[in-house]
């Protein structure tokens, strides 16, 4: 039994506002079709609830995570490049920063040189905790890809690399954190229409 497969042309508005002509092939209802989008978001969900619950006994959030690791990395810097580097709106960073603070993790020092701004330094126990964190991840991480080589580890990175820069994701942030230029239309793009 053959498919029959025919294209439809539409006009969509894709990331950045650029227009693209795509042709579309229509299947049948019983044919397969293989979806990078579908895969990505399916496997992303997983791994998301998978490391959900891998940080859960350390009482420590993915978002949290990220951002002890980004103030772990460059101490001293200002709260305001972190969340800039991280693409994590203003108003998000204060309560991420806040919630950290108060639980003792890291902390707010004035700045020398520019008494505007407040330097992000981990305190020792925000030092310990990330360190926990950091073995558990990396746990997460040899489990995760125990099927992979390490050269086919690095192929996928950066295969999933180039799919994000596609969608307008910079290497080393978090969708999640950018959801808010989402939100604003900085990323989204208006939906295709059928010529």
């Amino acid at each position: 039994m053959q498919n029959n497969i025919h294209k439809k042309s539409f006009r969509c508005s894709i990331i950045g506002g650029m227009e693209s002509d795509i042709d579309v092939p229509t299947l049948d209802a019983s044919a397969s079709f293989r979806s990078v989008g579908f895969t990505l978001s399916s496997t992303g969900y997983a791994v998301s609830r998978h490391f959900h619950q891998t940080l859960a006994p350390l009482e420590l959030e993915p978002r949290e995570f990220a951002l002890l690791r980004a103030v772990g990395a460059s101490e001293g810097q200002s709260q305001q490049a972190i969340g800039e580097r991280l693409q994590i709106p203003p108003s998000r960073m204060v309560a991420f920063v806040d919630g950290l603070e108060e639980r003792g993790l890291l902390e707010r020092r004035h700045n020398p040189l520019d008494r505007r701004t407040r330097a992000l330094h981990l305190t020792d126990d925000g030092r310990e905790l990330l360190g926990q964190a950091l073995v558990v991840a990396t746990g997460f991480e040899q489990h995760l890809c125990a099927d992979l080589s390490a050269d086919e580890r690095e192929q996928m990175l950066e295969l999933l690399r180039r799919v994000g820069l596609r969608l307008g994701l910079p290497p080393g942030t978090h969708a999640a954190h950018a959801h808010a230029a989402l939100v604003e239309g900085k990323l989204a793009g208006a939906p295709c229409i059928e010529d």
